[in-house]
């Protein structure tokens, strides 16, 4: 497996706070049957100035002390970047780190109500060469009310990250359905740890992948932690071609009142 989405290098943001701790998820990660993981530090102006620069130096260190210790984990550098102004001027000048280098951009947006001129902005933004991964949006207030709006993202191009802890109910029963009902969709294209240390947020995905298959099958669950994951490695496109997304009927009431059934 292949984790995208994982903030496991120290000292950089709300992860671990030394490197003993970040070879200790390493070591965790492994144990899983994790063998690579794209690290992906907080970047906000005000909060995280994480620039690409520093975190590809993190990422070559934490790499010399995985060899080091012998920790067969393979690293790449990433950033997690949250929606501000200042992101386009950012990526275009090459200070801001994309998934190790290519075109795809780990974007979080605010979690409480939608930024306004959302669906243009995705848009525009995927016109301009970028491929967006969204970051857990079964967390964001805006997505649990109406799920519908996430299929008109993947139609512009925009793929989806559920965390492994939201799949698997510890965040509540209603986050849990809410990614249930989106793979059944199709609308979800990764599923990732979005690991910050060993313990309440670790970084693991077998249990992950074993309940997405009860899902959709193995094969498809597979290709969220493994095929998908390669192509973004590589910059590629993914292959979607007998992943089409299903869409969502919008529901006067709310939505999971009908798991409750």
């Amino acid at each position: 497996m292949i984790d995208i989405h994982c903030h496991m290098l120290p000292g950089v943001d709300d992860g671990p706070r030394t490197m003993d701790e970040s070879l200790a998820m390493a070591r965790m990660a492994v144990e899983d049957g994790i063998r690579g993981v794209l690290c992906t530090p907080h970047w906000h102006p005000m909060i995280w100035p994480n620039e690409r620069e520093h975190i590809a130096l993190a990422v070559d260190q934490f790499r010399e002390y995985l060899q080091a210790e012998r920790i067969p984990l393979e690293v790449w550098a990433g950033s997690e970047l949250s929606l501000d102004s200042e992101l386009d001027a950012g990526l275009e000048g090459g200070r801001l780190g994309t998934l190790n280098g290519g075109p795809w951009v780990l974007l979080e947006l605010p979690g409480a109500v939608p930024p306004p001129g959302i669906d243009d902005y995705l848009w525009h933004f995927n016109q301009r060469g970028y491929k967006v991964v969204l970051a857990h949006p079964e967390r964001y207030d805006y997505v649990q009310r109406d799920p519908a709006r996430l299929y008109s993202w993947v139609g512009m191009g925009v793929a989806v990250q559920i965390t492994a802890s939201s799949l698997l109910g510890r965040l509540g029963p209603e986050t849990a359905a809410l990614c249930r009902l989106l793979l059944e969709h199709r609308l979800v294209h990764f599923v990732a740890s979005d690991s910050h240390g060993t313990r309440s947020r670790r970084p693991l995905l077998g249990k992950a992948l074993q309940a997405a298959a009860e899902i959709v099958g193995e094969a498809d669950a597979r290709r969220l932690v493994d095929a998908h994951p390669l192509s973004v490695l590589t910059g590629k496109p993914l292959d979607l071609r007998d992943y089409a997304p299903m869409e969502l009927a919008r529901k006067k009431r709310s939505w999971f009142s009908f798991f409750r059934r």
